[in-house]
């Protein structure tokens, strides 16, 4: 879907529609969540979702659903443990993250 976005649009117009699309996939994915008996007891689940979809829309820039290596590093930057590209090789063979 993105590479047909970016053939139709370019720019803030594509990155606006890519991110559009990204809000609607993880709203659905939250549904999910909150209808699933398995999560019934969870406190606050309705504000933690919203707020694990935020942060992952921050990080997902490109729409492809997972957080690759850039990204990986520029969260750990923001959360104040900024790490080197082999430090952040290492940490994900460890399974550390």
């Amino acid at each position: 879907m993105s590479v047909a976005l970016s053939n139709r649009f370019q720019g803030g117009k594509a990155f606006g529609l890519l991110k559009a699309q990204q809000e609607r996939r993880l709203a659905e994915i939250n549904r999910e969540f909150l209808c699933d008996q398995k999560y019934s007891d969870e406190e606050n689940l309705p504000e933690k979702l919203t707020a694990f979809k935020e942060k992952y829309m921050e990080f997902d820039l490109n729409n492809e659903g997972e957080i690759d290596l850039m990204s990986l590093k520029r969260m750990m930057e923001k959360l104040g443990v900024p790490k080197t590209h082999l430090e952040m090789k290492k940490m994900i063979s460890e399974g550390g993250y």
